[in-house]
C-alpha cells in the first residue's frame, strides 16, 4: 500500500510538471489559469489544496499507522506473531542476543550458536533454556528464562527460523500418535 502511494505522488507530480512545462512554463501556466473562469480557478485551487493535504498529512498518518501495528517482521519473512511471539522476541532482545544470532531480533552475537543456520523447533529450544547448554566455547544456564516466558521465547525463535509451531494441547499434530 505505502509503494502504491509512494508510486502515486511521484505520478501526480510528474504530471503537473508535464502541465505546466506544456503550458509555456511558469508563466505560460498562470496566463492559462487567469485566462480561465473564476468557477474553474477555486476548483483548481481547491483541488489543489486537496491533494496538498491527502499526499503531505494523510499518506504520512496512514504510514505510521500501519507501522506502529505491526505484528509481522518482513526483514525475516515472518508475516504474523501471536502475542506470545511477540513478547518471546523482547524477551530474546533481553536474555539472548548477546550470545545468539537470530536475523528476526537483530541480533548477531559470536557466542551461542546461530539460529538461522540450526533451526531449531520449539521443543529444542524449550529443552535448551530449561536445562542450559555447553559447547566448548562457553555455557548457556539453565532457566535464563522460566515458565510462559520460555514457551514464548521457544515460540518466536522456532517461528523466525521457519519451524512449524507445536500443535496445542488437546490438537494432535501431524503423524503423532496418541
Amino acid at each position: 500500500m505505502a509503494i502504491a502511494i509512494f508510486v502515486l505522488f511521484w505520478l501526480v507530480l510528474g504530471l503537473g510538471l508535464f502541465i505546466v512545462a506544456m503550458s509555456g512554463g511558469p508563466s505560460g501556466a498562470r496566463e492559462r489559469i487567469a485566462s480561465q473562469s473564476r468557477r474553474t480557478r477555486r476548483l483548481t485551487a481547491v483541488g489543489f489544496a486537496l491533494a496538498l493535504v491527502v499526499l503531505g498529512v494523510g499518506i504520512p498518518v496512514a504510514v505510521i499507522a500501519e507501522v506502529e501495528d505491526r505484528d509481522s517482521i518482513p526483514s525475516a519473512n515472518i508475516p504474523h506473531l501471536t502475542d506470545a511471539q511477540q513478547e518471546g522476541r523482547e524477551l530474546f532482545g533481553q536474555r539472548c542476543r548477546n550470545c545468539h544470532t537470530l536475523a528476526a531480533a537483530n541480533a548477531s552475537a559470536q557466542v551461542g550458536p546461530n539460529l538461522d543456520q540450526l533451526r531449531p523447533n520449539e521443543e529444542l529450544v524449550l529443552d535448551a533454556i530449561q536445562k542450559g547448554r555447553a559447547r566448548g566455547n562457553g555455557q548457556m544456564a539453565a532457566n535464563l528464562v522460566e515458565d510462559e516466558d520460555a514457551e514464548a521465547v521457544a515460540s518466536f525463535v522456532a517461528a523466525a527460523v521457519g519451524q512449524a509451531p507445536k500443535p496445542a494441547e488437546g490438537e494432535q499434530g501431524s503423524g503423532d500418535s496418541q
